[in-house]
């Protein structure tokens, strides 16, 4: 008889019915599920869309479309693997897996979520005022463009909204006043999400939808997001949209995101995720550390689990009747 299955006989042996525990575990499972889905419902928030925060916060849009234009917006300065900015570039100790691969999803945003958008509205609606303000633009220099874009970021931090329209102070903008109003007015009626997600390669399908998504990344989202509890120091990756519960198993990972140095660390992600990494890496290789492997028999948990055995005094194989054979 094979020494390792005599070794087994030291313990009780039962009749086990896969099959049964099987269909007897699923059917509980199901039930649950079910119950609990009847009587919490399922979280569901419409999508945000450009369209929704044009109409309600419409400065952040043109705020957000001027600093796609002149390059000091978020998505503008983000970095891989978007572009070659360092807004969001995290390093550790010069270690930086962000850059690895480079900028393979190419974005730029004054020409994808401004110029050529506006282009396709002038050209679709035979708009010669946009047509000629994006010729003029365009053929202005660096430091002219600057001066413009300068001076109605400023203008916006003090504008106000009257009747769905923008208004600002009057001052030297050139024709980029008129281009974010157009901006807005593209957004406002729902054109702006096919204009950001065009297809670029004579096909059927749109494949990639990456501009849509990112150009209300930011101040936008943060604030929707704040709205419904879900930024990083709200404890937001455990909140659902909606019901209770959300996604509890991720407890130990924003945990992370309200002490220091994470909640404060301009690396924060990057030490979170290097944290968990290790974390898991730990408990992965428990049974090979030293001392941890120690654990399980320092800790009584295997007592609890098999309390029945113990209860009857630890009987040998010996004392035992004859085990009757498992069905595994």
């Amino acid at each position: 008889m094979n020494k390792a299955y005599q070794e087994t006989l030291k313990y009780p042996q039962k009749d086990f019915d896969l099959i049964k525990e099987a269909t007897i575990g699923i059917t509980v499972t199901a039930v649950l599920v079910l119950g609990a889905a009847a009587i919490f419902g399922a979280p569901y928030r419409p999508a945000v869309t450009n369209q929704q925060i044009a109409q309600t916060q419409p400065i952040t849009i043109m705020q957000t479309a001027l600093g796609d234009l002149d390059g000091q917006g978020e998505m503008a300065q983000y970095g891989p693997p978007y572009n070659n900015g360092s807004g969001h570039t995290q390093s550790i100790l010069g270690f930086h897996p962000g850059t690895f691969w480079g900028t393979p999803y190419q974005l730029n945003t004054a020409k994808d979520d401004v110029l050529t958008p506006l282009s396709m509205l002038a050209k679709a609606s035979n708009n010669s005022t946009l047509a000629n303000d994006l010729t003029q633009y365009n053929n202005a220099s660096a430091s002219q463009k600057q001066t413009w874009d300068e001076n109605l970021s400023n203008a916006l931090n003090k504008a106000t909204v009257q009747n769905g329209q923008v208004v600002v102070q009057s001052g030297n903008y050139g024709p980029v006043e008129s281009m974010m109003n157009y901006e807005l007015s593209l957004a406002s009626s729902g054109l702006f999400s096919g204009a950001l997600n065009r297809e670029t390669n004579q096909g059927v399908y749109r494949w990639n939808v990456q501009n849509d998504l990112l150009f209300l990344q930011g101040s936008a989202l943060h604030k929707v997001a704040g709205q419904l509890d879900m930024k990083g120091e709200q404890w937001g990756i455990n909140h659902d949209e909606a019901s209770y519960p959300g996604p509890w198993w991720l407890t130990p990972y924003t945990f992370l995101y309200q002490i220091p140095p994470y909640s404060t660390s301009a690396a924060g992600d990057e030490g979170a995720a290097f944290t968990m990494g290790l974390l898991f890496l730990i408990l992965l290789l428990v049974p090979f550390i030293p001392g941890l492997n120690r654990l399980p028999k320092a800790l009584p948990v295997y007592k609890w689990i098999w309390r029945d055995w113990y209860r009857l005094g630890k009987p040998d194989r010996k004392k035992m009747q004859k085990p009757a054979h498992s069905n595994t």
